[in-house]
């Protein structure tokens, strides 16, 4: 009986499901020529260089290399073996797996353990939500939740739960149901003592599920009661705690509520970014279902990129407290470095967004928050007020200098002489005399930009000398090597002509690799698909490698000349080597003969040299004879 790993069951699955449409799921992908392009989610970048082919099915980013088929993709994404992969796509195109027939064993027991923690996940969170809808122990959180304004169709919606004040409740739940407690302590799900004593993690608390991109849920993120039964011993703890780091979930890399989000962000082509799981549940409620949060802390690098890779614009929607505006100035940064065109949208001082939700309403929240969100240069200036107390010419005069120092870095000419405007109205100063200082810092802050760079810096206009060398072409053969590869996995044919013809192997070590498995790919009968081949290659380097070769501009109708030429000059490396290699041997041997310390010595260097002589003639006759 076919296993689900055969070759026709893999074949059959990626037959039935289309690369653009699940990458498209993780990367904004937009049609260029024959290929779909977007942001690599593999490596940074601000100039898409990720290609997606529909027609041949696969993937190839001309940045970082990565490259290969369907199930690489997702491999590489969702950092999943190739089975747990296979296994994902079979679902997703409602593929029944075959019967393994006890084969689970043969799994590593990482997968083993990481499936565990994934269903352990699952069950935890249905728990917490029946313990929260259900029964007793959730009817204070469920009175609380209704008077924040939470409706049942939203609390169902994000699954939301109560875990109760107990100290084993769920431990024994798990144990119950064969799980090991030790590996539940790894997935975050309990807790140990120092004494070795296992223990819920969470208790008396709210608890919102946490979703990868697929909406599998890898943790949680819970909150305590604000309630007067609220116990002494839970004052104690943080208001907000979130599951710890394990193999399921890394918050770094991590965003709330992405999975839901992702198909409304793409739609509206903007994100709104919160702080908070709360403030994302209320806006979804009132009716902004493009909300996603970070989770309990600063936003990263790789949150950024996440969101580039969705949509080109966000609206930063924090609290409106001191700590939420240094935060807000923080993310700023980290989202623009992605690429990310970001606007600020202003809440009244101490207000957070749920609070103004539930206090002004979805209208007021839309046309008085987000509809007002400003410009990033418009956010600083304003942050650098509130900063900043002139209390005479000398304070003015400083903040003046800083102020145009943030107006200096836009590109426009049209909005930097709007704010320079603003800021000669605001404080009655000439317009001309703003654009005199707004210059001269321009001119220093250009000049020492190009001080910093000095040292470090390989081609600036201060270089301390150095020359930038220009690209230099690739040789001929290796040109050649990588043009034969291209038409050889598309037309067996050639590379049986390749096989037969080429007398010297090919000098790339990979290209001589992926050589030998088209020759074997073929001979096992296999068709002529690229992206079929791409998937047989089990090295992802070479997977890479295939992939960049198959994505390259070459014309289809190749002459038989032309291959000809691609093997002679495959044929030929090998003696021009030998050829160039003589030439510099009877160069050396010519040199040493000049200098020779008598007659005889210099004479039987010059024979040498005339033997090598002799030599070089017979190689450049075969060359021009090949």
């Amino acid at each position: 009986m076919a296993g689900p790993y055969s070759a026709d069951f893999v074949n059959r699955v990626r037959a039935a499901v289309d690369i653009v449409d699940v990458v498209g799921e993780y990367v904004q992908l937009r049609k260029s020529g024959r290929a779909f392009l977007g942001l690599c989610p593999f490596h940074s970048e601000k100039t898409p260089s990720f290609n997606v082919n529909a027609e041949r099915q696969f993937f190839h980013c001309f940045g970082c290399g990565a490259g290969g088929d369907v199930f690489s993709f997702l491999m590489k994404m969702e950092q999943l073996t190739f089975p747990e992969a296979l296994h994902k796509l079979a679902e997703r195109a409602g593929i029944e797996l075959p019967s393994t027939h006890g084969k689970e064993d043969d799994d590593p027991p990482e997968n083993r353990a990481k499936q565990a923690m994934l269903k352990a996940h699952q069950l935890v969170g249905k728990l917490y939500h029946y313990v929260l809808t259900e029964t007793p122990y959730g009817k204070e959180a469920m009175t609380y939740l209704s008077k924040r304004g939470l409706s049942p169709q939203t609390i169902a919606e994000f699954q939301i739960g109560f875990a109760p004040d107990s100290w084993d409740f769920v431990t024994q739940f798990l144990q119950k149901r064969g799980f090991s407690l030790d590996l539940m302590v790894e997935a975050g799900l309990l807790a140990k003592s120092e004494a070795g004593n296992i223990f819920d993690r969470f208790r008396g608390r709210i608890m919102f599920p946490i979703h990868d991109s697929q909406g599998n849920i890898i943790g949680f993120g819970g909150r305590l009661l604000d309630t007067a039964s609220a116990s002494r011993q839970q004052a104690k703890q943080p208001k907000y705690l979130n599951s710890p780091e394990s193999p399921l979930f890394n918050k770094s890399a991590t965003l709330f509520n992405l999975h839901r989000a992702r198909p409304f962000m793409r739609k509206r082509k903007q994100a709104l970014l919160f702080e908070g799981y709360v403030d994302v549940v209320s806006a979804w409620q009132a009716g902004f279902p493009q909300g996603i949060a970070t989770l309990g802390t600063a936003l990263t690098e790789q949150q950024a990129r996440i969101i580039r890779r969705n949509v080109e614009q966000v609206v930063l929607c924090y609290d409106g407290d001191a700590a939420g505006q240094e935060a807000t100035a923080k993310a700023i940064h980290v989202l623009q470095e992605a690429g990310l065109i970001v606007r600020v949208a202003p809440l009244p001082q101490g207000t957070d967004p749920d609070d103004y939700i539930r206090q002004h309403g979805p209208e007021a929240f839309s046309q008085q928050v987000l509809l007002q969100a400003m410009p990033v240069t418009a956010f600083r200036l304003k942050h650098l007020r509130a900063s900043h107390v002139i209390q005479d010419e000398t304070d003015q005069a400083q903040f003046i200098e800083k102020a145009l120092a943030i107006v200096n870095e836009l590109n426009s000419p049209v909005e930097r002489d709007l704010y320079l405007r603003q800021l000669a109205e605001e404080y009655a100063i000439s317009l001309d005399t703003l654009k005199w200082e707004a210059r001269r810092l321009y001119k220093q802050q250009k000049s020492n930009s190009h001080r910093d760079k000095v040292s470090p810096a390989w081609n600036n206009s201060i270089n301390n000398g150095k020359v930038t060398l220009a690209k230099t072409l690739p040789p001929a053969y290796h040109t050649a090597e990588r043009m034969l590869l291209y038409y050889m996995m598309r037309n067996r044919h050639i590379a049986e002509r390749v096989q037969t013809e080429c007398s010297a192997s090919f000098q790339v070590d990979e290209h001589d690799a992926l050589a030998a498995y088209l020759y074997a790919y073929f001979a096992e009968g296999h068709p002529e698909d690229p992206g079929q081949f791409i998937h047989y290659l089990q090295d992802e380097s070479l997977k890479q490698l295939a992939s960049g070769l198959a994505m390259m501009e070459c014309r289809e109708d190749v002459s038989d000349q032309e291959i000809g030429d691609y093997i002679k000059q495959v044929n030929h490396y090998p003696k021009r080597a030998e050829l160039e290699r003589l030439r510099e041997e009877q160069r050396s041997l010519h040199l040493q003969a000049s200098s020779a310390d008598s007659e005889e010595a210099r004479r039987e260097l010059e024979i040498q040299a005339a033997v090598i002589g002799m030599k070089i003639l017979e190689l450049e006759n075969a060359l021009k004879e090949g």
